[in-house]
């Protein structure tokens, strides 16, 4: 009796408390080593800007204009030639040199005295600047892919190649799926822009290869002189003609007194030193002039030219008269003495 009424207080001992003891007895009495906390590193957020190089900051260079939203006409020269590699044209000898870095080609030249001039035409190229950059540098490699596939289906004609593949040879070549392309895609290949790598300071060509430009050396003495000759020349040209060509309208039956007034304009015109064409006319209503009076009208014409020091007709009349007749005269031209 006695052993079976200690069975239910030993069920309950093994239910409540001897978990609870066992749990206290487990403990370790060797704590484990505390685990080392990991800095998480800061992310930074995208940059196209190249890092700085490991001697310190160095001089910025110039960023290229976007020729595509329409090349510049300003000379691109020794920093600003978004270039690696140039080919210099021995100023000596006139001959052009092989390739070579673009910070070899400014290490020989005299900086105080001479500067590095690009000769050659830029391609149209993107910067960071312009809206499509992005998504453009993003496919890039794509791009320069489907390019290359494209020159090896139908080839391409080169200094130093053979002739262009006929489509028949070039399309029994194995072709792999990933450059199968609609004509859609392939004009946009074939449109594809230059585009500028700011981390390397060059322009990359759609083909994958980089621009290498034909660049001289220039005297900044005579460069200046050169450009203050040109500039005297086109204000010189704007004294000489400040206005483009006049045109003065006539018809063979006009007054006395209207024509008067209207060579007059016309004599101002010449000794101002511009360009005028007289249109002589048919009336569209009223009065026809009869030949005496249109070759009166030609004659006046002519003598208010004369009467203007060095004026003339630049060309014989167009037309004739009695129908649409025109003259172009002008000033006299140059300096006066």
């Amino acid at each position: 009796m006695a052993s079976h009424g200690r069975a239910p207080l030993r069920a309950l001992y093994n239910i409540f408390v001897r978990p609870l003891i066992l749990q206290q007895t487990r403990q370790s009495p060797f704590p484990l080593p505390a685990q080392p906390r990991l800095r998480q590193p800061t992310p930074r957020p995208f940059t196209t800007t190249p890092s700085l190089p490991r001697g310190g900051p160095t001089k910025p260079s110039r960023k290229p204009q976007s020729s595509s939203a329409s090349s510049t006409d300003a000379p691109l020269y020794n920093e600003s030639i978004p270039a690696r590699h140039v080919r210099v044209v021995d100023p000596l000898t006139n001959e052009l040199g092989p390739v070579v870095t673009r910070r070899y080609a400014l290490l020989r030249i005299d900086s105080d005295r001479e500067r590095l001039v690009c000769a050659s035409r830029p391609p149209r190229w993107i910067t960071p600047s312009d809206p499509e950059y992005d998504e453009v540098a993003m496919n890039y490699d794509y791009i320069v892919r489907q390019y290359q596939a494209q020159q090896r289906r139908f080839g391409k004609k080169g200094k130093g190649e053979g002739e262009q593949k006929d489509e028949m040879s070039a399309l029994d070549e194995e072709v792999e799926d990933d450059d199968e392309l609609d004509e859609e895609m392939m004009g946009q290949v074939r449109r594809a822009p230059a585009i500028y790598v700011p981390r390397g300071d060059y322009v990359r060509l759609p083909t994958g290869e980089d621009w290498i430009p034909v660049c001289k050396v220039e005297n900044k003495i005579e460069a200046a002189a050169k450009a203050r000759a040109k500039e005297a020349e086109r204000k010189e040209q704007r004294k000489l003609a400040p206005e483009g060509v006049k045109i003065m309208e006539l018809n063979w039956a006009i007054g006395a007194n209207d024509l008067g007034h209207r060579l007059k304009k016309v004599e101002g015109f010449l000794k101002g030193r511009r360009r005028v064409e007289v249109v002589i006319a048919p009336k569209r209503r009223g009065k026809t002039a009869t030949s005496e009076e249109a070759e009166e009208v030609l004659r006046k014409v002519r003598e208010c030219v004369a009467a203007v020091e060095g004026a003339k007709e630049t060309r014989p009349m167009q037309g004739q008269v009695g129908g649409v007749a025109s003259l172009m005269i002008e000033g006299k031209r140059g300096r006066d003495d």
